[in-house]
């Protein structure tokens, strides 16, 4: 096994929000930067999966940008897969702010030899390939989809062994909470948001 990559999807357009999310601010922090200082602790280094172009939503961490352009989470993916020799990519996406170490750790203590792919499911049983650890055998599948023109994660996952987290076998994590990602603005108050919400072009902040 390779270094253990932490890889933060911030490269969405948001078109259900309106708007890019990853330079949104919750409780002070661009929602990229949240999604990065949760993988630090637990990872060699961390970098930032952006469309080519975009802003840079957390510029203390270096950026991946896309190789194709349209094709989502998997684009991002793809490039990190190709940019960071051998290494696991442990993966959070920008718009999940519930997330936290006992989630991530979790992925990382169920992964067994043979994993291409472990991810969160939530109580309704939904997948949530973007808060999951994709293994370096998982690259290849990866590749193939965006070549074939795929959009959606789910695309790739039947080309995968998959390992699945069920909160009822993690009754200590509120996964109903950490597993609900950012829509639309009137997600922000039920995650508790009481510095309200705007943009930020640049931040000062340093990883940690």
């Amino acid at each position: 096994m390779g270094q253990r990559i932490g890889v933060v999807l911030a490269g969405g357009q948001g078109r259900r929000y309106g708007r890019t999310k990853g330079d949104l601010v919750l409780e002070g922090r661009t929602l990229a930067e949240r999604a990065a200082s949760a993988l630090w602790p637990l990872c060699g280094s961390v970098v930032i999966s952006i469309r080519p172009g975009m802003r840079h939503p957390a510029p203390m961490y270096p950026a991946v940008e896309d190789r194709v352009l349209d094709r989502g989470p998997l684009a991002g993916l793809d490039a990190v897969f190709a940019s960071t020799g051998d290494a696991d990519l442990l993966v959070l996406a920008c718009d999940y702010p519930g997330v936290g170490a006992g989630e991530l750790s979790a992925l990382l203590a169920a992964a067994r030899d043979g994993d291409d792919l472990v991810l969160w499911t939530d109580p309704a049983g939904r997948d949530h390939p973007l808060v999951a650890l994709w293994q370096r055998t998982a690259a290849p599948a990866v590749a193939e989809a965006v070549i074939e023109g795929a959009l959606r994660v789910r695309a790739v996952l039947a080309a995968l062994e998959v390992r699945r987290l069920r909160p009822v076998d993690h009754p200590g994590l509120d996964l109903v909470k950490a597993l609900r990602n950012v829509n639309h603005p009137d997600d922000f108050p039920a995650l508790g948001d009481s510095q309200g919400l705007r943009r930020r072009g640049t931040v000062d902040r340093e990883p940690r």
